[in-house]
């Protein structure tokens, strides 16, 4: 069952079964469903019961926790560079995960990713505010967010994960993420909002994040195995904790030291 939580008038958190964030903007023509989640719930049912607005689905990245829902959709937007994410998911696989982590059995069906297009535009409205297509490579290479000026925050997926996550399926480099950060530091917000988290965080812990990456050369990383699927391993680094843990967790050591 998904929990809906209002943020702002217009911004509602869908949160899944498996703690995936979709965010649900809604303007005065038509709403903005920024990820769709990892197919477990129904979400589409769940935007018919808040708005009939006309929906547009952009998809964060390609993680099968981010697009899986969008089978449920008659299209969805993801960036080119990460269609070839698409290729390493059959059905058989998905359904092994979700059923790991459903309390129901489940049976997904991908139709190929059919629905699911390349985006082609930077920016578009919803009647009554501007959202703006930014690129957030790192995480992964076709990693975007969504920038809305007149409301002053980034939904920004997994791209600005406090412990920023650079082992799964077409991450980039730890530079590439670095550019990202100061790209983000440059925007005129008070807020962004990941993919996991049930909090909105003060744009501030940006420049925390940034230091991460300046500071893990030539500090300890620990060995890591993700817990839920897909179980990869890789190395974690904790820079700092305050009132939020900010980390770095690495396929290898050679992104570190290379």
């Amino acid at each position: 069952m998904i929990q809906v939580s209002k943020y702002l008038d217009n911004v509602y958190v869908l949160q899944d079964q498996a703690m995936s964030n979709a965010i649900l903007v809604i303007g005065k023509k038509r709403a903005l469903l920024f990820d769709t989640g990892c197919g477990m719930d129904n979400i589409k049912e769940t935007v018919e019961s808040i708005t009939d607005l006309p929906l547009l689905v952009i998809l964060s990245h390609g993680h099968f926790d981010h697009i899986a829902g969008s089978c449920q959709f008659d299209c969805a937007y993801l960036a080119k560079e990460d269609q070839i994410i698409l290729e390493e998911y059959d059905d058989e696989l998905i359904n092994t995960w979700l059923n790991e982590l459903s309390e129901k059995s489940i049976h997904f069906k991908s139709n190929g990713w059919k629905q699911i297009k390349d985006i082609d535009f930077d920016t578009f409205d919803l009647g009554d505010c501007i959202g703006k297509i930014i690129q957030l490579s790192g995480h992964t290479k076709g990693s975007i967010g969504i920038y809305f000026p007149s409301l002053k925050i980034l939904l920004a997926a997994d791209a600005l994960s406090s412990v920023m996550c650079m082992m799964f399926l077409n991450h980039t480099s730890l530079e590439e993420q670095l550019d990202t950060l100061y790209k983000v530091q440059k925007l005129d917000i008070d807020a962004f909002i990941t993919s996991h988290s049930p909090t909105w965080f003060n744009k501030s812990l940006i420049d925390r994040m940034i230091l991460c990456i300046q500071n893990c050369k030539g500090k300890r990383f620990h060995p890591y195995q993700y817990p839920k699927p897909p179980h990869v391993n890789g190395y974690i680094y904790v820079d700092s904790i305050e009132d939020e843990p900010v980390g770095l967790i690495v396929e290898s050591k050679d992104m570190i030291n290379g």
